[in-house]
């Protein structure tokens, strides 16, 4: 079987996919897949009862970490680190984060800085002549800039969209 074929077929399988380790690309997530990520207490607006947005903010270097329902269920988000014990999760879908090219869904299954995560996957920031699937590197830097296609209005915008899309998976314990 051509290679081309059995990348195919993993995707189809994806306990086969964990097993083996492998990485999938930024095609191989279907758009109405959720992604999950954590939230604290304190990330909730007192006012509106809302996620704060400015807690969906890319960082100065890589992407927004979640993990992918293909491979994680929304509980798992407290199993990250020993402070998630009592987190909350929120969900959006794989198109959302996409919104208007803006971004890309990369697979990102590090072993070395936790094994047991093969669901995790980062959310890079694409520049406006990025194909939508293209995978940025993990190293590159937050875009800021309007001709890097990220001014600030664009930039609250994307999060604004993903707030408003956002389900509730899980409630904070504390």
């Amino acid at each position: 079987m051509p290679l081309k074929n059995l990348h195919k077929a993993f995707a189809n399988y994806p306990a086969i996919a964990r097993l083996l380790r492998y990485k999938f690309l930024p095609s191989d997530f279907l758009p109405d897949e959720k992604l999950y990520r954590g939230y604290k207490k304190a990330d909730i607006s007192e006012e509106s009862g809302m996620l704060e947005g400015n807690h969906f903010t890319f960082p100065k270097k890589g992407g927004i970490s979640c993990d992918w329902s293909r491979f994680a269920k929304p509980v798992d988000v407290r199993k990250r680190r020993k402070d998630t014990k009592q987190d909350g999760c929120y969900s959006f879908t794989v198109e959302n984060a996409r919104y208007n090219g803006k971004a890309s869904t990369c697979h990102d299954p590090n072993p070395k800085l936790n094994p047991k995560n093969y669901a995790h996957m980062e959310i890079r920031q694409l520049r406006p002549d990025d194909d939508p699937f293209h995978e940025p590197s993990k190293d590159c830097k937050r875009l800021e800039k309007a001709a890097d296609g990220w001014s600030k209005s664009k930039r609250l915008a994307y999060r604004e969209h993903i707030s408003r899309c956002l389900s509730i998976e899980i409630e904070t314990l504390v």
